[in-house]
Formats: C-alpha cells, structure tokens, sequence
C-alpha cells in the first residue's frame, strides 16, 4: 500500500512578497517625511496616498491605517539595532570595554540610517496606542538590558565605575542618538569622526 504523502503547502511566489514588501517600504519612508513635515496627527490617509502616488483603495493593501505605519517605522528603527547585538555576536565577546565599544560603532552606524526614524519616535511615539506603544517600548528597553549586561560585568571586573546601571545604559543610549537629534549642528563631522568622539566621552565617563 503507498504511503500517503503530505500535500504541498503553498507559498507566496517570491516576487510578488518583495514587491508588496518594497512598496510597503516606498509607503513608510514617505509617510515618515509627511509626519515629520506635517505632524502625525494632521497627516491623514489621503495626503500618504498623494505623496506615494498609489490610488487610497489601493493603499489601503499594503497598510490597514496611519497607526500600522507609525507603529511599522519604530519596528523598522528597531530591529536594527537590536541585531547590532546579534550580528556581530557583541554578548558573546569576553572583553567588556570592546563590547561597549562595538556597540557605540553599530547603534552609531544604524542611526545614521534611520535619522528620521529617530527624530519621529521621539516627537510622536505618544500618537501610538497603548498596545502598540507597549510593544514598542520594550523593543526599546531590550537595547538598554543588553547595554546594562555589559556596564555590570565591566563593574564586576573592575573596567567600569558607576552609580546605577539602568540609568547609565540609559544615558548611553540617548547619547547615541545624538546626531540624528543634533543633525542640523553636527553637520561637520564625519561618521568616521563623530563614532571616535562618542567612544572617547562615554568611555570616559565610566571607566574606572
């Protein structure tokens, strides 16, 4: 007797879910802009659809709402830079001081990309509902944890010197969003140059 074989799951064709992924992504950059331009809360649907060129029926495919699109801007912010820690294997690194580093270098790099990412999540991140923004918030808190693991194993051994950890991870994590923050005066540095100078102040303020 043959055995019976499990019928094929089907699948999405490969194209179709880059091109839906790519204009989902043509959505959220323009939409980001009109936010920042206009504020979330006057930028309505139709003005994403004017500034995307995709008719609002069809709009409406690719995005359920203008909260999806805040809320998919700060997924799209965060993901990176919680794959800083992940990528370049930062947790498993046994020297504390060149973990902190490496994770100035990335966060650093990764801001540079998102800079109007950022400069959105701290203006409208509060447009956000309760759910959504929760969701949020811990994705942030996890960059600040893993920061922390390093500043308490670099005290325990005597590298590092500070008062309470959660708040210098925290300040950490500020500082380093200090260039999309700061863009319009910081014009002048190079990443090169703006990651040297980051490294050189917070070491600094907590070596031992």
């Amino acid at each position: 007797m043959k055995k019976k074989t499990a019928p094929a799951k089907e699948h999405k064709p490969k194209r179709g879910k880059d091109l839906f992924q790519k204009r989902q992504a043509q959505i959220i950059n323009k939409a980001t802009r009109l936010f920042l331009k206009k504020g979330y809360a006057q930028t309505s649907m139709r003005d994403i659809s004017r500034a995307t060129g995709i008719d609002i029926s069809n709009l409406y495919y690719f995005i359920k709402n203008k909260e999806e699109i805040l809320f998919l801007v700060f997924d799209m912010l965060h993901k990176p830079a919680l794959e800083v820690f992940e990528k370049h294997g930062i947790m498993y690194m046994d020297d504390p001081v060149e973990q902190l580093k490496a994770v100035i270098n990335g966060l650093i790099a990764s801001g540079y990309n998102y800079e109007s990412e950022i400069l959105l999540l701290y203006r409208e991140s509060n447009s956000l509902p309760k759910r959504m923004l929760k969701s949020i918030l811990e994705r942030e808190s996890l960059v600040v944890t893993r920061l922390e693991e390093i500043l308490k194993k670099g005290k325990a051994r005597g590298v590092f010197q500070f008062d309470d950890a959660a708040f210098t991870a925290n300040m950490i994590v500020y500082q380093l969003s200090l260039y999309p923050l700061r863009k319009w005066n910081m014009r002048k540095y190079s990443k090169k140059e703006l990651i040297s100078l980051m490294e050189r102040q917070i070491l600094k303020m907590i070596m031992a």
